[in-house]
């Protein structure tokens, strides 16, 4: 059986290896849809880390964008042609394959235009309820459904003029993308995307060629591959991504998706693109959470190559590329796309295949912000900065061993200063290790172990149990003091003292008695906010009465990917698990808690122990002020200097080092 680190070759088309990174929407692009320096970053980052295979994001073909304002792909002009063609040449300098995935949205481009402001027609093979087509932003965004009311927007079904011109689109743009340098095309059939909205049962009544049996839905999808192939002649593959399974009750499945995986088979695709989920209706299978199993999906691209005669990538949360490995050598797939771990570290491939594993970033699964740049490195990705060695080295003393000590530390020492750390716990990470304790959440450990690892390796020592004086801080005689010694949980002065009132911190940690009946108090998600937490407690065994906040909104950050949220908003009703928003706390006793709702109504609960997950405080100012005079510098990072979240914490870490002279 081949390994990863096995070439495979596609229609002639001869990939170095089987790791490739899969079509992922950056929205770098200008004005135009041509590529910037942002998406030159993207690509050149990905093929100098030894992937073989890199597909890029969904390109539209459509001649014009959508305004000044626009940052989507587009191939829709011959006018971007060069602009492309600058990213396939510095691609092909290491050697690796770049394809095109060219892509008409659907409803995916209706529904983000419409929260953003923008006016869109919506379009698709058939004219079906747009709310039953868009169901998930129907539970993530509670206005919606008034949205689609007020709009008086209807999914207009397409003629058959119409479809045609769509064909016409791909078959030029494609022809523009091999003009451009890709190597090879991909049609985004996935995701519901236009193509995708054809192949589904419950988007496509068609009763004309388009619609009603699997082999007429996919009409439009042979039409299109036949244009295309006359358009860029017999040379470059042509893959298809396919969503083999919508995780839908009334979308594809599997089975029916092995009809159609066979029928473009024998239309002459050469490579299938597995995927699965459907952005706007289930896009937990695209964006995929923590609490997917890794590898969860590579079932559905196993069963999709046991009955065809072409390559076959699979995806789905794979994040070791040992498991990848495994994977190729057992023969499930040909190819493995890795995404966001990708975007972790661009340099996993090289550093796999050189042995190199415990200098691997692996990906936590925060689905925070990965479009640009990874919450690890600022600098990474669409922001890619090298680290360059420091001409005036300094003596730099950090409090604190959480993760934005520890990076400031790592990126310091990268750049030749002589780094020590002093924690005064017995422990490195600061939360990290706190908020890894919750459901399903531990790999976020990995950024704290790539950190200790990469510590030890440069030598950094770390002195643990050791809190400082301001003489003994003195006596080390640093040019900066960095203080990185993180937040405190707090509770309202108010609730002081109530033995059934605790902190997140105390609830996670168990340090304090937790009745069975919760409310949980923190409507804000990810870092400091209680969603998460009260699925935790609720996994625990414990009965999570509700959930309330002061404010309007409940795991909807857009930093947290729409997978994460809509399976926040989706356990939460479906564990009936009350939300009470613009709540105001009036008190807490032994047998409940009284509020405010909303509507200014006195409310009671009955319950044992309120969790408040609210603001976090820092001592920051005090100590700064405290160890006045004990360096020349003193320089607050991270949540020290203001309580935030990951991403911030690693980048004020990031950008005091590299600012160092």
């Amino acid at each position: 059986m081949p390994k990863l680190s096995d070439p495979v070759t596609i229609r002639g088309m001869e990939v170095k290896n089987r790791l490739g990174f899969p079509p992922m929407l950056s929205m770098s692009s200008d004005a135009n849809g041509c590529p910037t320096e942002k998406t030159f970053n993207i690509h050149e980052t990905k093929a100098r880390g030894g992937v073989g295979l890199i597909t890029y994001e969904a390109v539209s073909v459509e001649p014009e964008t959508f305004g000044p304002q626009n940052t989507s792909a587009n191939i829709g002009k011959n006018a971007n042609i060069p602009a492309y063609k600058r990213v396939t040449d510095a691609v092909h300098k290491y050697d690796a394959k770049i394809g095109m995935q060219l892509a008409d949205g659907g409803l995916i481009g209706f529904v983000l235009a419409s929260i953003f402001g923008f006016k869109i027609e919506p379009r698709g093979p058939s004219t079906v309820d747009l709310l039953h087509l868009t169901s998930a932003y129907e539970t993530m965004v509670s206005s919606w459904p008034d949205t689609l009311k007020q709009t008086g927007a209807v999914c207009k079904e397409m003629s058959v003029e119409e479809i045609a011109r769509v064909e016409d689109l791909f078959a030029a743009a494609a022809k523009r993308a091999i003009q451009a340098g890709f190597d090879y095309i991909e049609i985004h059939s996935a995701h519901a995307t236009l193509h995708s909205a054809f192949l589904a049962p419950y988007s496509n009544v068609r009763t004309d060629k388009y619609g009603g049996s699997t082999e007429k839905r996919c009409t439009f999808l042979l039409e299109t591959m036949e244009k295309i192939r006359n358009s860029i002649g017999e040379e470059p593959p042509l893959f298809v991504r396919l969503s083999v399974d919508e995780l839908l009750p009334d979308g594809l499945k599997l089975e029916e998706s092995k009809k159609i995986a066979k029928i473009i088979e024998n239309a002459g695709v050469d490579c299938i693109d597995v995927s699965q989920g459907n952005m706007i209706r289930n896009p937990k299978g695209i964006q995929i959470p923590t609490y997917v199993e890794h590898g969860g999906y590579i079932h559905l691209a196993e069963e999709i190559k046991k009955i065809v005669n072409v390559p076959v990538i699979g995806v789905g949360r794979i994040v070791d590329p040992k498991m990848a490995d495994e994977f190729i050598q057992r023969g499930k797939v040909d190819i493995i796309y890795m995404g966001r771990q990708l975007i972790c570290d661009a340099e996993t491939p090289n550093k796999y295949f050189n042995g190199q594993l415990d200098d691997i970033k692996y990906c936590m699964g925060c689905l925070q912000s990965c479009g640009s740049t990874c919450v690890y490195d600022a600098y990474s990705g669409q922001n890619y900065t090298t680290i360059s060695p420091s001409s005036d080295l300094k003596k730099i003393v950090i409090l604190g061993a959480g993760i934005a000590g520890m990076e400031a530390a790592r990126v310091a020492k990268l750049r030749g200063h002589d780094v020590e750390i002093f924690e005064k716990s017995d422990k490195v990470g600061g939360l990290i290790p706190l908020l890894a304790m919750e459901y399903k959440k531990e790999e976020f450990m990995n950024i704290v172990n790539f950190l200790a690892t990469q510590l030890k390796k440069l030598e950094v020592p770390i002195q643990l149990n050791k809190e400082l004086t301001k003489q003994e801080i003195s006596d080390l005689k640093p040019d900066i003091l960095v203080l990185a010694t993180g937040t405190e949980a707090t509770i309202p002065k108010s609730l002081e003292g109530k033995s059934n009132v605790l902190t997140q911190d105390e609830a996670i940690l168990k340090s304090k008695s937790i009745g069975k009946n919760v409310v949980v108090w923190g409507l804000g998600a990810y870092w400091r906010g209680g969603p998460e937490t009260a699925i935790t407690l609720a996994e625990q065994g414990y009965n999570v009465k509700a959930l309330m906040g002061s404010n309007t909104t409940v795991a909807t950050e857009m930093l947290i990917a729409t997978g994460r949220r809509l399976w926040i908003l989706e356990y939460l009703r479906d564990n009936n698990i009350s939300i009470y928003f613009k709540a105001k706390l009036l008190d807490v006793t032994d047998r409940g808690v009284k509020f405010l709702d909303e509507n200014k109504n006195e409310q009671f609960l009955e319950a044992d122990t309120l969790v408040y997950c609210g603001s976090r405080i820092t001592q920051g100012k005090k100590l700064k002020k405290q160890f006045e005079g004990a360096a020349p510098k003193i320089q607050l990072i991270g949540d020290c200097k203001r309580p935030r979240d990951i991403g911030e914490a690693m980048k004020d870490a990031q950008t005091f080092a590299r600012k160092l002279k």
